[in-house]
C-alpha cells in the first residue's frame, strides 16, 4: 500500500496537520509508504516522510497559511515515480482538485477528510454571505471522491444535510505516550502560578477568532470577578494573540509549545477551557483528557462528541461565557468531583488510540484499492 496525502500547508500548530503527521507516522510504523503533496512546509525536518512542494500563495485572511496554485503537472512526475495506490485529500483547495484530475487519469481511488468547518468560519470574517457558495464548492469536491471521512457524527449529519454523500465517521486518536498524567510537574506549576494561585485553567489552540476566543476572554473576566485562586494559561499562537492578551490581563500566554513542554502544560493543569464551536472534532480536548485535565467545552460541533457531560467533562452552552465560567468554578470548588472526573477522562482517552484510528483508515484504503 502506497498513499499520497494532499494538504495545503504543513504548519505544526494546525490541528489538521498534526492529525496528518500522526497518520503518516502510524503508517510508517506498519511499513506502509506515503508521501505528502503540499504548497508549503514550515519545518521540513519535522515531516517523517518525503514531501512534494508545489507552487503556492499566501491565504489573504491568514497570511501564515499558503494554498497551492497549480495543476497536476506540478507534481505528477514525482508522484508517478512514487506510484501511489490511493490519494487522501486533507484540505479542500486547488491542490485537491488537481489531485482529482491526477487520480482520474490513472483510475486511482480518492479519499477526502473534512477537517475544518469553513462555512462557520465565514461569519468571523464578516463573510457570512458566502455560506451557500462555500457549501457548493465543498459539495462539488466531496461528491467526486470515493469516501469523505469526518471525525464525529455531529459533523457527518451536517455534511449530509448539505447534500454530501459517501460519509464515514472515523474519530481521531491520541498519542498516549505524549499526553499522559505522568508529565505533571509541580515545579512547572510553581513557576507558572508564581505563588499567587492554587489552581490552573488551561486553553490550547490556534489563536484565531473563529475559535470563539471572545467567549474565552469573557469567561476569564467572569472567573476573575469571583476568585483570585487560579491562573489562566493560554498555549498557542496566531493573529488574534495580541488582541486576546489585551482582553485577558493577568493570563499567561506561553506561545506555541511542542514535545515535552506541551505534555507538561497539559498534565500540570486542573481544568481545560475550550469554547470553540467550529471544531470538527477537537483533538486538544482529547489530549487534555488523556493528560488528566477535565475539559469544559462547547456543546456544539465536534468537541461535544468527545465529552460525556458530567462524567469525564462538561458541555457548556455555546458562546455563553457565564455558563462556561460557572462550570469551571464548580470544578475548582469541588476537588473530589474533579478527581473522579479526571480518572474517568483518562479511561475514556485510553479507548481512542492512533493505532485504532489508522486501522479504520486502512480498512477503507483496502476496500477501495482491493489490496
Amino acid at each position: 500500500m502506497r498513499i499520497a496525502f494532499f494538504i495545503a500547508t504543513i504548519k505544526k500548530q494546525d490541528g489538521a496537520v498534526r492529525v496528518l503527521l500522526d497518520l503518516v507516522r502510524e503508517a510508517k510504523r506498519r511499513g506502509i509508504e506515503s508521501v505528502i503533496v503540499t504548497g508549503w512546509t514550515a519545518d521540513p525536518e519535522s515531516v517523517p516522510v518525503p514531501t512534494i512542494v508545489v507552487p503556492s500563495m499566501k491565504f489573504p485572511l491568514y497570511p501564515e497559511y499558503r494554498f497551492p496554485v497549480c495543476g497536476e503537472r506540478s507534481f505528477e512526475k514525482e508522484l508517478d515515480a512514487f506510484h501511489p495506490d490511493i490519494l487522501h485529500i486533507h484540505s479542500p483547495d486547488t491542490g485537491a482538485w488537481s489531485a482529482l484530475k491526477y487520480a482520474k487519469k490513472r483510475t486511482l481511488p480518492v479519499v477526502a477528510t473534512h477537517h475544518t468547518d469553513f462555512p462557520k468560519y465565514l461569519s468571523y470574517y464578516h463573510l457570512g454571505f458566502l455560506d451557500k457558495f462555500v457549501w457548493f464548492l465543498l459539495r462539488s469536491l466531496y461528491n467526486r471522491v470515493a469516501v469523505v471521512t469526518t471525525q464525529s457524527d455531529v459533523v457527518a449529519l451536517d455534511l449530509k444535510k448539505h447534500g454530501i454523500r459517501n460519509i464515514v465517521t472515523i474519530g481521531w486518536g491520541v498519542d498516549l505516550e505524549r499526553f499522559n498524567p505522568r508529565f505533571r510537574s509541580d515545579l512547572w506549576r510553581q513557576d507558572t502560578l508564581h505563588g499567587e494561585a492554587s489552581s490552573m485553567v488551561l486553553c490550547v489552540c490556534r489563536l484565531t477568532w473563529e475559535k470563539d476566543l471572545r467567549t474565552l476572554s469573557a469567561a476569564y473576566v467572569l472567573l476573575k470577578e469571583k476568585r483570585r485562586d487560579f491562573r489562566m494559561v493560554v498555549v498557542g499562537d496566531g493573529p488574534a494573540r495580541k488582541g486576546l492578551e489585551a482582553l485577558m490581563p493577568g493570563a499567561v500566554f506561553t506561545g506555541r509549545l511542542e514535545g515535552s513542554e506541551l505534555s507538561r502544560a497539559y498534565a500540570s493543569s486542573d481544568v481545560f477551557l475550550f469554547p470553540s464551536t467550529t471544531e470538527t472534532f477537537g483533538s486538544v480536548t482529547l489530549e487534555a483528557m488523556a493528560s488528566g485535565v477535565i475539559p469544559v467545552v462547547a456543546d456544539e460541533g465536534g468537541s461535544k462528541s468527545v465529552v460525556r457531560n458530567g462524567e469525564d467533562g462538561f458541555l457548556a452552552r455555546p458562546k455563553d461565557a457565564r455558563d462556561f465560567s460557572e462550570k469551571v468554578n464548580f470544578l475548582l470548588d469541588h476537588p473530589d468531583a474533579r478527581q473522579k472526573m479526571k480518572d474517568t477522562a483518562v479511561r475514556s482517552a485510553h479507548g481512542m488510540s492512533w493505532s485504532a484510528t489508522f486501522e479504520r483508515f486502512l480498512s477503507e484504503y483496502q476496500r477501495l484499492t482491493g489490496r
